[in-house]
């Protein structure tokens, strides 16, 4: 009976010993992990996104691949990551646009920005840039308003889309200045600007990222910024504020994973997006764009969200921005 008794003990304790490596779940990542950037390449949000998933890339020891899914001022893409299944191989670089304005824009918004997907964490923070054609007349924002108050006047501003964070900082302006400027949308920053620098469209919201080569090759000149404070890479360009324009808030970019992604797989991309974001290099690349990093908890980012909505959704009402 002993020698019985001893068989299903050691029985049991042999597959005790194997129901682990039964069981385990699978290394993660064990394949390609997709980046959706929600709009054309060439623009800012482009060029974080694949300066991140280098990085993220290195340190996930893995493989993190850029797909460029633009329109609908980035709410196509980032629609198609909420559906996306919730394994942590599908993630979407979003901004203001498509996380807090989107919301207030769009009545038919195929997803909800705090319902279905899970921040990860947000990249860099900073404002856009009000610029115009370099032979356009007025030099600074308050010339623009006096321009744009006088009689007959009909001047036309460009942004990266309907609804678009430079869509309605272009309509702050219409709003506390009292004019209309005509809003042009594009599907994105770089067919934008090669109609500012053609001459087709005088001026234009534009992101810091992108715009910033062409005003330092006096390509296109800056007339004011967005956001809290001035741009440190363009230290002698005011903000809207400054100009008289109650205007300030921050524009950003954030990591999202879908609803429902295992709280295991979010905290490894929480911690290699912090990670990859301490390098120096990266650090000064989004200096050299106008942007700032600023590390952020989920939670505060959460807060930040909804608080910028709110905010968003105001200007919206106030500057009656058309709802498509």
């Amino acid at each position: 009976m002993r020698h019985v008794m001893a068989f299903w003990m050691a029985a049991g304790m042999a597959g005790a010993t194997l129901m682990p490596a039964a069981t385990a779940a699978p290394a993660w990542p064990d394949r390609p992990i997709r980046l959706v950037v929600p709009f054309p390449p060439g623009g800012g949000t482009d060029v974080i996104g694949r300066m991140l998933a280098a990085r993220l890339s290195t340190v996930l020891k893995g493989t993190v691949v850029v797909e460029n899914v633009a329109g609908a001022t980035g709410t196509i893409g980032a629609a198609q990551v909420a559906r996306a299944a919730p394994d942590g191989y599908t993630l979407v670089l979003g901004i203001s646009a498509t996380h807090a304005i989107a919301p207030a824009i769009f009545p038919k918004l195929p997803y909800d920005p705090l319902r279905d997907f899970v921040p990860i964490g947000r990249i860099a923070y900073g404002g856009n840039v009000l610029v115009a054609n370099p032979t356009f007349p007025a030099h600074d924002l308050r010339a623009l308003v006096a321009m744009a108050r006088q009689p007959g006047a009909d001047l036309a501003y460009g942004s990266w889309g309907q609804g678009s964070g430079g869509h309605l900082a272009g309509e702050s302006i219409n709003v506390s200045a009292g004019i209309r400027l005509r809003h042009v949308p594009y599907k994105g920053v770089a067919p934008m600007l090669n109609d500012v620098m053609g001459g087709t469209v005088p001026l234009a919201m534009s992101d810091l990222a992108g715009t910033l080569p062409l005003i330092r090759a006096g390509k296109v000149r800056p007339l004011a910024v967005t956001g809290s404070e001035r741009s440190a890479a363009l230290p002698e360009v005011p903000t809207l504020a400054e100009s008289g324009i109650a205007f300030k808030v921050d524009s950003w970019f954030a990591l999202f994973a879908p609803a429902r992604t295992p709280a295991a797989i979010v905290e490894r991309l929480e911690a290699a997006t912090h990670e990859a974001m301490q390098d120096g290099a990266i650090q000064a690349q989004i200096a050299t764009m106008g942007m700032r990093y600023a590390p952020m908890s989920r939670a505060r980012f959460t807060e930040q969200m909804r608080d910028d909505a709110r905010a968003w959704a105001a200007l919206v009402k106030s500057s009656g921005a058309a709802l498509e």
